[in-house]
């Protein structure tokens, strides 16, 4: 069976977006087995007592909840970004398997990651969605591998707004921000320049 994961924030013992959290999990596990019923994240996990400051929650499934497991976070530390092509990857559920990146990473040369490039538009990160500030606001890719948790509330808030955008479009831009369910929103700010072909 093919497992899924789910990276949950946890803030002070508090589990973040839940909500997002399992209309994501509804939709994969739909999608990938039928499974209409819903499993409800707050029954299951219960975040390690004395729990301070930011910790991961990583959740592996299937049909059912495989394992839970907590882990102190450690955000990487990401301030260069290499364009690589892929027109045929696919990446629409948060695979426990990740083995589809391996090979575009390995073209990453002196950067710390890669921004995916998928029929002339750019998705995503090898681990995160991604925003762009041209000056009035930031813009985030209209077509990602996966749609983030925290890129969906980051739309509803309307602090980013999505495009469709090329890599002959990066010169508008003055930054990026790398965002994911266990970053603070500015947290991974990268400058143009350090995103190279």
């Amino acid at each position: 069976m093919c497992l899924l994961i789910e990276t949950i924030r946890v803030q002070d013992g508090l589990l973040q977006a839940v909500d997002a959290h399992e209309r994501r999990m509804a939709k994969a596990r739909m999608d990938m087995f039928g499974a209409r019923d819903a499993l409800r994240l707050d029954g299951i996990i219960v975040p390690p007592e004395h729990a301070c400051g930011r910790v991961k929650c990583r959740v592996v499934y299937g049909t059912t909840i495989e394992s839970v497991e907590f882990e102190p976070y450690k955000p990487r530390t990401v301030r260069s970004l290499r364009l690589v092509r892929d027109d045929d990857i696919s990446y629409p559920h948060k695979f426990f398997d990740r083995r589809i990146f391996e090979d575009l990473l390995a073209k990453r040369g002196s950067c710390d990651d890669i921004l995916i490039v998928k029929n002339g538009l750019i998705t995503d990160t090898s681990f995160s969605n991604i925003a762009f500030d041209d000056g009035s606001g930031w813009i985030t890719p209209a077509s990602p591998l996966l749609p983030g948790t925290m890129r969906e509330r980051l739309l509803a808030q309307g602090l980013i707004r999505e495009e469709e955008i090329r890599p002959r479009d990066l010169w508008i831009f003055r930054r990026a921000c790398l965002i994911n369910a266990m970053l603070d929103f500015g947290e991974c700010l990268i400058n143009l320049d350090r995103i190279s072909w």
